[in-house]
């Protein structure tokens, strides 16, 4: 082959090169639009699937926070919120200019959006108050349901028809293909780079929907525990109701097409309650008041409807005619929801018993009246004669002295020293029935004040006795300072009157905070106030046997005769009156011939 030949021969193996070249550079081209097509039409198919994972995923999860109440499960439902409105848009630029699908396109976005817009309706009407759907979420879930099948129906649509289209594309190139084995290679690597992409894609979401699951799983095991639990409490409260001595009823309010109450339902009974009204909780849940007990017609009822309509707590105690007997009850009524609860005793016996305390306490006034009586005639008519027996007694030992032998004068001097005796007597008794009906308040009273009038007033027989009277420092007590310092004072006469011959009166007079508590161990009485004041009045004087520590506080109780030591026998009487009007109380101790102890308990002043 000569040179031209080899030129001619290599031209056209060049020019077959170019020829072939450009062939298949334009095959190549249209292989690459061709691919470009299928790439378009992969990636709708996969942002339609992605789009309705998204919209199962919220299903899903409002679903299972209408079940159980977590929000944990609205997760999916905030992600599809955020995610599906730019899948849409590359929905939208993918498939831009395809006008066989564009339409249906716009459409399937309509309802995608509209199904959000139902489940967020949904979760709106999600009422907690009680596990059951509400109608209107019934409602919800039907048209979701509904347009959901559209939504499926209209992406297999879709998803069709952009099939379709792709089948033209590759039939057209179908003979390139099989000349082309690079072509069909890179169509397979292709395919398989879309389908192990959307097997990746699918491994995921199973994997996602597993770890939901497990959640959901354990979700629903809380909740049974929950549940579980709920019961226990609901037999606990059962308990606690049945185990209360007053009755306990709730009832809800039954309305009328306006609103208004026209009865009340039991919808809840204890065991007392029951006994009480001795019918039982059959006859009861579920029945109206006024059919159970039309005796309640009227007031009851009447601030039954106030309780329920205003919130306020009704409380009285009323009679009522339960099944022919009159019975009073004991009654709160207090709002509980749309209706009340009532908490109610039999209170029968305590206003029979009141009525006789009352009957007790009216006969008890009569006789503080009729005591009352009597201490004004002590006071002005039985004294009245005394001081005319000692006014003539005077004249006849000033006038008829003389005239009288050594034995008249006696009589006439034991006749005033009897009738001097008589009126220490009268008035010792009046102090004593006044202590109680005293019009003077209580207040603070300075006890070194009360003792330093005392030692004024006891001046001559502490002189007369040349006796010593010492005193601490002692806090105030609360109390009327008139009693108090009568009080200290006759213990302290006495401490001097009941002194020793051989030995000078020594009386100590002490005192010290005390609190109730220890009130309490101490003494055996119940303290009324927080702190008191202990006063220890303390002699050197004959004392006395210390089993008459408590006789020695009667009304003329005397330890001694008349003739040793002078007095009524009523002056510790009414020392005892008066600490035990203040609130207090006092004791004694002592030992014969080694003196004795008072010891008053008086509440502290603040």
């Amino acid at each position: 082959m000569n040179l031209k030949s080899l030129r001619i021969l290599f031209s056209l193996i060049i020019g077959g090169l170019i020829v072939l070249c450009i062939w298949t550079y334009w095959n190549l081209n249209n292989y690459v639009k061709s691919v470009e097509k299928v790439r378009e039409s992969n990636l709708t198919t996969q942002t339609l699937t992605e789009i309705l994972s998204l919209i199962k995923d919220a299903e899903t999860g409002h679903r299972g926070y209408q079940l159980s109440d977590e929000e944990s499960y609205l997760e999916p439902y905030f992600e599809a919120k955020s995610q599906i409105p730019p899948h849409l848009n590359l929905l939208d630029s993918i498939t831009s200019g395809q006008e066989a699908i564009a339409e249906k396109v716009d459409r399937f976005r309509d309802l995608v959006e509209g199904q959000m817009e139902i489940i967020e309706q949904i979760l709106g009407a999600v009422k907690r108050e009680t596990p059951i759907l509400q109608p209107e979420e019934l409602t919800l879930l039907a048209s979701g349901k509904d347009n959901m099948d559209q939504i499926r129906r209209l992406a297999e649509d879709i998803t069709e028809i952009d099939r379709s289209l792709t089948l033209e594309e590759l039939q057209d190139e179908g003979s390139f293909k099989k000349l082309t084995p690079i072509n069909l290679l890179v169509i397979a690597l292709i395919a398989f780079g879309g389908v192990l992409l959307l097997f990746s894609r699918a491994v995921q979401l199973l994997e996602e929907r597993d770890k939901k699951s497990k959640n959901l799983a354990k979700a629903m095991d809380h909740l049974e525990e929950a549940t579980q639990q709920n019961k226990q409490v609901s037999n606990l409260l059962r308990n606690v109701l049945d185990s209360s001595r007053d009755g306990i009823m709730a009832l809800k309010a039954i309305r009328d097409e306006q609103g208004a109450i026209q009865d009340f339902e039991y919808i809840l009974v204890n065991e007392s309650s029951t006994f009480m009204t001795k019918r039982d909780a059959e006859q009861l849940v579920g029945k109206r008041l006024l059919e159970v007990f039309p005796g309640n017609k009227g007031f009851l009822f009447n601030e039954y409807k106030k309780v329920t309509q205003k919130g306020r707590d009704f409380q009285s105690e009323i009679e009522y005619d339960l099944d022919g007997k009159l019975t009073w009850f004991k009654v709160l009524a207090t709002k509980f929801e749309d209706g009340f609860v009532v908490t109610f005793s039999d209170i029968t016996k305590e206003k029979e018993t009141g009525i006789k305390l009352a009957n007790y306490t009216q006969e008890l006034k009569r006789s503080n009246e009729d005591l009352e009586q009597f201490a004004y005639v002590a006071s002005h008519d039985l004294q009245e004669p005394l001081r005319k027996i000692r006014s003539f007694g005077d004249r006849l030992l000033t006038k008829y002295r003389d005239d009288l032998d050594d034995m008249g004068q006696n009589y006439i001097d034991r006749m005033q020293v009897a009738a001097q005796r008589m009126q220490n007597l009268i008035e010792d008794l009046l102090a004593f029935s006044r202590i109680t009906r005293s019009s003077e308040l209580p207040g603070k009273v300075d006890l070194h004040k009360v003792f330093d009038e005392i030692q004024e007033d006891l001046f001559d027989q502490i002189s007369r006795k040349e006796a010593t009277v010492e005193v601490e420092k002692i806090p105030a007590v609360l109390g009327v300072k008139s009693q108090i310092q009568r009080m200290f004072q006759n213990l302290v006469s006495n401490a001097i009157k009941f002194s020793k011959p051989d030995e000078l009166p020594l009386i100590r007079i002490t005192g010290k905070k005390l609190d109730a508590m220890a009130v309490s161990e101490k003494y055996a009485f119940k303290p009324k106030y927080e702190t008191y004041i202990e006063v220890t009045v303390a002699d050197n004087g004959i004392g006395f046997n210390e089993r008459y520590s408590e006789q020695i506080f009667n009304v003329f109780q005397r330890l001694h005769g008349k003739n040793e030591f002078e007095g009524t026998g009523i002056g510790l009487a009414i020392c005892k009156k008066i600490a035990t009007h203040h609130g207090g109380e006092i004791l004694a101790k002592s030992k014969e011939g080694k003196g004795s102890e008072f010891i008053v308990i008086l509440p502290a002043s603040s």
